[in-house]
């Protein structure tokens, strides 16, 4: 009778939390799959972000590549070669190489449900690719190297700085190489050859430039707000500085590449990047939301409250080789 009274005891509490916990019924119910991400967001940020959307999804396995968007499209170029790409999804900063996979045919158009979220100039109109977070390049300074008051307050002063100043490579980091670009098509080369003959150090990216910056090797750099906020969240004496140009602000979109071998998993992983909750993740590392329905980290701007300059997307794309022999030429040779 003990025995029935206790058995009785746990089928009904597998029946409370079956019935309060659906979602998670109907997650283990299917059997696991998995899906590829190769991405160029910040290896913690970008495991720790697989690691919430499979706790959401149990079903669902990510497996990471992370390297610098240039890296990651010269690994797609090299598995074009050779059978095809093996990613299932892209979260990249270089935006402009999503005007060129998507004109080669290469991303498979999905509006997720989420997206009526997105501003419209953050995604593509037919669901090729949308913004998964907005990543600002900004003027980083080390208030104990440079009094704030003296640090640039633009972008035609950064270079003035000379050898106490840094910026990450466009031949590694995507969001440096839309950098380049915009200035580019604003203003020819001449901010580079300028920062050239001042001494200004090109580092190989955007976290590099700004923990050498955190740790005084300089006085300011050309690096990420959300990198350079999470440090001053450690206790780093660092400050943002929006240029007074504008920002570069970066989409870094997300999108399905059209051969994924998994695409209702690449589906689910799309709409947990763009819903609330996978959104106010990324805010809790200092990251401005792609939504505006979400707040955006403490004393950051909103989206809709930054100044940027236009960002020549296409452009970039077509000229992307020539842009990156150019810069090597001026800023290495």
């Amino acid at each position: 009778m003990n025995g029935f009274k206790t058995l009785s005891l746990f089928l009904l509490t597998i029946v409370v939390i079956f019935t309060q916990n659906p979602d998670l019924v109907s997650a283990q119910a299917r059997p696991k799959s998995t899906i590829v991400l190769y991405t160029s967001v910040p290896l913690p940020l970008a495991t720790q972000f697989a690691a919430s959307f499979m706790k959401k999804r149990p079903d669902i396995e990510v497996e990471l590549y992370r390297a610098g968007s240039t890296e990651v499209g010269r690994k797609l170029a090299a598995e074009r070669e050779v059978g095809g790409i093996k990613a299932d999804l892209l979260w990249l900063a270089d935006a402009p190489v999503y005007y060129e996979l998507r004109d080669k045919g290469e991303l498979m158009p999905y509006v997720s449900p989420e997206a009526k979220n997105i501003p419209a100039d953050l995604k593509d109109a037919k669901g090729h690719f949308t913004a998964g977070r907005l990543i600002n390049m900004i003027i980083a300074v080390n208030r104990e190297v440079i009094p704030l008051k003296d640090a640039p307050k633009s972008w035609k002063d950064f270079p003035d700085v000379g050898k106490k100043a840094t910026m990450g490579n466009p031949l590694y980091s995507g969001s440096n190489f839309v950098t380049v670009a915009t200035f580019v098509k604003q203003d020819g080369w001449g901010w580079f050859e300028r920062a050239r003959a001042k001494g200004v150090a090109v580092l190989r990216g955007n976290s590099e430039a700004a923990r050498a910056l955190a740790g005084k090797e300089f006085g300011v750099a050309m690096t990420l707000d959300y990198i350079v906020a999470g440090l001053i969240k450690k206790g780093a004496p660092l400050a943002i500085i929006w240029p007074a140009e504008g920002a570069i602000s970066v989409p870094s979109p997300v999108a399905i590449v059209k051969g994924t071998k998994n695409p209702e998993g690449s589906k689910a992983f799309v709409d947990y990047v763009l819903s609330k909750e996978g959104q106010e993740f990324l805010v809790k590392q200092e990251v401005i939301p792609a939504r505006g329905d979400v707040k955006p980290p403490k004393g950051q701007p909103s989206a809709s409250q930054i100044k940027f300059l236009p960002i020549p997307y296409e452009w970039a794309a077509e000229n992307a080789p020539a842009i990156r022999e150019r810069f090597e030429k001026i800023m290495f040779h």
